[in-house]
């Protein structure tokens, strides 16, 4: 269950960009993975959700999205869908050419509560 490492090295981005940001609680992780990363959606959000616990991340939604994998045709440059076609191109019928996308995994963006400034008085 490689989703449960993918999980801890999340929280460890998510915490340090929320303290770099004076978050005081994170609410929203927003990641993208592409396809033939193989990664388990449902997996990846327990994973996070036990990593997180006790954490400034504790209870955040986790949303993920999935780039298919994509494939640009060495002879014309038409990009297509490696799922469907593989490496070969629907518009020259060439053999081969270069994936751009569906390897990837990073954060998208991250929402949270930050400290109010100027409201230290306790009056």
């Amino acid at each position: 269950m490689h989703e449960l490492s993918l999980a801890q090295n999340l929280l460890e981005i998510v915490t340090k960009s929320a303290e770099e940001n004076n978050l005081i609680k994170v609410t929203t992780v927003s990641v993208v993975g592409g396809e033939l990363g193989g990664i388990v959606s449902d997996a990846l959000q327990f994973g996070f959700e036990v990593s997180s616990a006790g954490t400034i991340a504790a209870g955040a939604t986790l949303l993920y999205k999935e780039l298919p994998a994509l494939v640009r045709c060495g002879s014309c440059n038409h990009e297509f869908l490696w799922k469907t076609y593989g490496y070969s191109c629907p518009q020259c019928s060439h053999l081969g050419g270069a994936m751009f996308q569906g390897n990837e995994f990073y954060v998208e963006y991250i929402e949270g509560d930050g400290e109010e400034e100027g409201n230290n008085d306790p009056d």
